[in-house]
């Protein structure tokens, strides 16, 4: 047995002496440098693209199979440019012979990669000056069946993997693309590992500068940890890694904007399995932790899921940090503070977030949202609102500024105050939106009127967006809504059918416009529709109906009988009267409305008291914010409740009172002289017709006396 094993010994001895002696006279007879016109001959009978060679190429075979290439350039596909699509200074790449061919383990040197550059590019058709060199896969063969399928033999190609480590320097990577305009650019790349071998961790150390973007974007990113592979290659770790970020330009701040992510990872293809347990994000004043698992990665039926979750932060500092200007708000205290967290699930096609909890400042937004479909988002939500004051976050009201309380009275409700801050509406994006889902809110403060338990529904689809139902709580009464924009014409058209019920107008008024102009209990109801892509042109194109009812309340700001009364003194040339409250009370006041292009048309306006009945009719000027109206007083009653003496006389007389000037600011004019010659002229025909039929009566008597003097 000894003698056997001292044979093989020398048969063995043997052969590495002759791989010796040839790997050390094969480059004295070789010279690769001699085959380079055959090297870029195939590869242009390959790819028709042209690689040139300017320095050596490099062989040695032992103890190290090792190539070295220096200053390649392969051309760039026609119609991109006469530079070189990719160019290498060099190249360096070493495999221990022995091992290799004894026991098939790859052990290499340190693999040196340094002057890559790489020029990417798509023309404006959308072609890349890469797919020319990518050949379609062959059509695929009927597999074999078993009887037929030959059974494996040998066994694996590679028992071993060990690699010296990773050198890439002085790398440039570059994207052109002419479609859409940009440009990208990473240099100075640089990337090194420690020894790489399955089964043992490795370090790992990148950096790079990178430049791009509209506007133009620069700064540099690092990548450094601790990775680890099986002996299979099949799982992954990495340990404490680190991703720095530090950018300036576009829109980021003056200083720029620094960002840091570190996080632990594990990947196993074999399992097909992924858990990232621990990852930190920092930048711009905002941590976010988070972890993320995945099932089935890489196949059709991928799954993952995560949780998200922010530490508290300053909303202002953050968009400070950002380089956004941070918006001046009535109330300088808010966005103050904010924290965020959600639960994460996700496929290829769709994505859900659960367990949504979004707090700024004193409200509180939870509920869930959900993407199906990322081609073609289709959008579901449900959401849940405590409070909110939105007007502490309006901006400061400001000297001079005007139309607030009309800008107010156009959000007057909870469903129209939805689309209150709109300046134009973006048509584009309402007819790609898909969406459905729900919005509740506890308590709402909207340009100062005052909600509570608000209920909307939102669908979106096709171009036509809507709110309903729509249904709130205001002032001891309820609102009642159903609200559309529908995109899918040339012009954009609002549809808008509401209705207010048991409401307490006085209260209501007092927020809304900072004066009760009616008090009583109100109902009031309106079918409008306007078009156009912004409130201005909306408001010209305003078309309907509208109705409106008042029960035992006051018309405040003017005193219908004060205004008789003192109309009356000047024209008797006496002191004018001191009047009572300026208001002018009623048991009852309703009416209905046609609105034409933005104008309000009114003709059956009814006020009632015991004291008054008033009709009116006229226009109001809904994009001027001018009135012109008519109102046409009768006392029907004893003046004295409302203060001064009685106008007795003034009874059954019809008194005009004209109205005009602006929303804010109108003006009242009653006409008394005009219903006192009226009335004086009433009674001299009275006079006339008195005196006529009086004459008449004398005249036929006189004629009768006559007559019987005639036949006696």
């Amino acid at each position: 047995m000894g003698r056997v094993l001292r044979v093989v010994g020398i048969v063995v001895g043997l052969l590495i002496a002759v791989i010796i002696t040839l790997s050390l006279a094969l480059p004295l007879f070789i010279n690769p440098n001699d085959y380079k016109d055959k090297i870029t001959s195939l590869v242009k009978e390959e790819t028709g693209r042209t690689l040139t060679i300017d320095g050596n190429i490099g062989l040695s075979v032992f103890p190290w199979l090792g190539l070295e290439v220096n200053k390649v350039k392969l051309s760039n596909a026609p119609g991109f440019g006469t530079q070189p699509m990719a160019r290498v200074g060099e190249v360096d790449i070493r495999v221990k012979l022995l091992p290799l061919v004894l026991h098939r383990k790859v052990e290499m040197s340190t693999v040196t990669l340094d002057g890559l550059q790489l020029d990417l590019a798509r023309n404006r058709q959308g072609q890349t000056n890469w797919q020319d060199l990518i050949k379609p896969a062959p059509a695929a063969k009927t597999p074999a069946t078993p009887q037929q399928a030959a059974p494996a033999t040998g066994g694996p190609p590679i028992a071993g993997l060990a690699i010296g480590g990773v050198k890439v320097r002085n790398a440039k990577l570059v994207w052109n693309d002419a479609q859409a305009g940009t440009h990208y650019a990473v240099q100075d790349l640089s990337l090194t590992t420690g020894a790489i071998e399955p089964g043992k961790p490795f370090d790992l150390a990148f950096k790079a500068h990178f430049q791009g973007g509209k506007p133009v974007v620069n700064g540099d990113i690092s990548l450094s940890g601790k990775l680890w592979t099986s002996q299979s290659l099949e799982q992954a770790k990495a340990q404490d890694l680190h991703l720095a970020v530090q950018a300036k330009g576009g829109s980021l701040p003056p200083d720029g904007l620094k960002a840091d992510l570190t996080t632990q990872a594990a990947i196993d293809l074999a399992k097909q399995t992924l858990d990232v347990p621990k990852l930190t994000l920092q930048a711009a004043g905002l941590t976010v932790h988070g972890d993320l698992k995945g099932t089935a990665i890489s196949g059709p039926k991928a799954r993952f899921t995560g949780t998200l979750k922010t530490d508290e932060f300053v909303p202002r500092e953050v968009m400070a940090n950002l380089g956004q200007t941070v918006p001046k708000t009535a109330d300088p205290s808010v966005l103050a503070k904010a924290q965020a967290s959600a639960n994460l699930q996700a496929s290829r096609t769709e994505a859900k977030i659960g367990d949504l909890k979004l707090r700024l400042d004193d409200s509180t937004v939870t509920g869930a949202l959900g993407v199906r479909n990322f081609k073609a988002p289709a959008i579901s939500f449900a959401l849940n609102l405590d409070k909110i004051d939105l007007d502490r976050y309006l901006p400061p009201a400001t000297k001079g500024s005007k139309g607030e309380a009309a800008k107010a009275a156009a959000v007057a409700t909870p469903a129209t105050g939805v689309a209150a801050g709109a300046t134009a509406l973006p048509v584009k994006e309402l007819r790609k939106l898909n969406l459905e889902g729900t919005v509740n809110i506890g308590q709402l403060t909207a340009y100062k009127l005052h909600s509570s338990d608000i209920q909307l529904q939102v669908s979106a689809h096709d171009g036509l967006v809507r709110l309903s139902p729509a249904k709130a709580k205001l002032y001891n009464g309820a609102y009642n809504g159903d609200v559309s924009v529908d995109v899918r014409g040339a012009q954009p058209r609002i549809s808008l059918n509401e209705r207010l019920s048991g409401v307490q107008a006085g209260p209501l008024l007092k927020d809304l416009m900072g004066k009760e102009l009616v008090t009583g209990t109100a109902n009031a109801d309106a079918k409008i529709t306007g078009t156009g892509q912004d409130p201005a042109a909306i408001q010209k194109t305003l078309n309907g109906t509208a109705g409106f009812s008042f029960k035992n309340g006051a018309l405040k700001g003017v005193n219908i009988a004060g205004l008789i009364r003192a109309a009356r003194a000047r024209l008797k040339g006496e002191a004018v009267p001191a009047t009572g409250p300026e208001q002018t009370d009623f048991t009852e006041l309703s009416g209905t409305a046609k609105i034409t292009n933005g104008v309000l048309h009114n003709d059956d306006l009814s006020l009632q008291s015991p004291l008054l009945r008033v009709a009116g009719k006229g226009t109001a000027d809904l994009p001027k914010q001018t009135i012109d109206y008519l109102l046409t007083t009768k006392i029907v009653g004893s003046l004295t409740g409302q203060g001064g003496k009685d106008l007795e006389q003034l009874k059954g007389i019809a008194i005009p009172i004209r109205i005009t000037g602006t929303f804010n600011q109108p003006k009242f004019r009653p006409d008394l002289e005009l219903a006192l010659k009226e009335a004086a002229k009433g009674k001299v025909e009275q006079k006339v017709k008195e005196k006529r039929q009086e004459l008449e009566k004398k005249l036929q008597n006189d004629l009768q006396n006559k007559l019987k003097g005639l036949f006696r």
